[in-house]
């Protein structure tokens, strides 16, 4: 019997183990019903042609939709969706910003100031609406990536989130996740930058702090090393729950990419893992449902080559 939690498959086309389609990185929207997602096409002779961003309305009766018709970008990656409107990246000639669109896939707009700005989030509070970037602008008083806060204009309010770690070197930051009503409060994937690289499979998850006038950051995991990376505490694209107490995330400590969940309340207990690592799911890219009690996120199934998108129950753990 399986000690992790059922998978169940939203995408999978049941009887093609060649499917040419990989689906990855879900958003979810707010009803908890519908889910945008990145889809790669294939073709046997060109292999990958596009990615676009898809839809399925209805979990339980799967029939994926392009979501933006209109759109000739052919790069439509990393949804974000809050309320009605979806914030994501376009790509095209090598060009790529964040832009936002209704939950119809109407009014596609560009954000201004967000050229190589990737993995936008939404930050919202009673008082503030705009959004936490990767930002892979080029910069000489910034690491390359870092966390960068806008508002919705594109105005530039907090140009790095990471800040330093305790021993007071700069902190490489990518792939964040913003805690409910505090944007400039985030979860993300990160190093310490002391010897000046950055290698993403070498992230730990990092929380930041505000320290007066400027940002500390400390790894979620108190006992990894910031003198070395001990792949024992590796981790990616954080998501935190929607009460704030919980993060899943990715991580490859373990064998092959699995999800894992960390209560911020009992860190002592550690991180949970969720998806058996040894089978090649592949299991990455986790969001919560609106109600906190389930994540959809991308992973292959047993016997199949490409990504689909699933989600699990994870009630019993909260």
């Amino acid at each position: 019997m399986s000690i992790y939690p059922e998978l169940n498959w939203v995408t999978l086309e049941k009887g093609n183990i060649n499917s040419f389609f990989n689906d990855y990185r879900p958003a979810i929207g707010p009803d908890g019903k519908a889910v945008v997602f990145e889809r790669i096409s294939y073709s046997p002779e060109l292999r990958t042609l596009v990615t676009k961003l898809f839809i399925v309305h209805d979990l339980n009766k799967s029939s994926p939709q392009l979501f933006l018709a209109d759109c000739d970008f052919p790069q439509q990656t990393r949804p974000a969706w809050t309320g009605n409107a979806i914030v994501l990246n376009l790509e095209q000639e090598g060009r790529l910003a964040v832009w936002t669109v209704d939950a119809s896939g109407n009014n596609l707009k560009q954000i201004e100031n967000t050229e190589h700005c990737n993995y936008p989030q939404w930050a919202i509070d009673p008082s503030f609406e705009g959004f936490v970037v990767m930002n892979n602008k080029k910069s000489l008083h910034q690491p390359q990536p870092h966390s960068t806060l806008f508002d919705v204009d594109g105005n530039r309010i907090i140009a790095n989130m990471n800040g330093k770690d305790t021993n007071g070197n700069m902190v490489f930051g990518g792939m964040p996740a913003v805690f409910p009503d505090n944007p400039r409060s985030i979860a993300f994937a990160g190093q310490s930058s002391a010897d000046g690289s950055y290698n993403q499979e070498e992230n730990y998850i990092f929380l930041n702090i505000e320290n007066g006038e400027e940002f500390l950051s400390v790894p979620m995991e108190s006992s990894a090393s910031l003198e070395h990376f001990d792949k024992h505490f590796q981790g990616r694209a954080p998501a935190i729950s929607p009460d704030g107490n919980y993060i899943a995330f990715e991580s490859n400590r373990d064998g092959g990419y699995a999800l894992y969940l960390f209560n911020l309340n009992k860190p002592e207990n550690g991180a949970v893992q969720l998806t058996d690592s040894t089978v090649k799911l592949n299991a990455q890219h986790p969001k919560f449902f609106p109600d906190g009690s389930r994540l959809i996120f991308s992973a292959v199934p047993p016997g199949h080559v490409h990504n689909c998108i699933a989600w699990m129950d994870i009630s019993v753990y909260l």
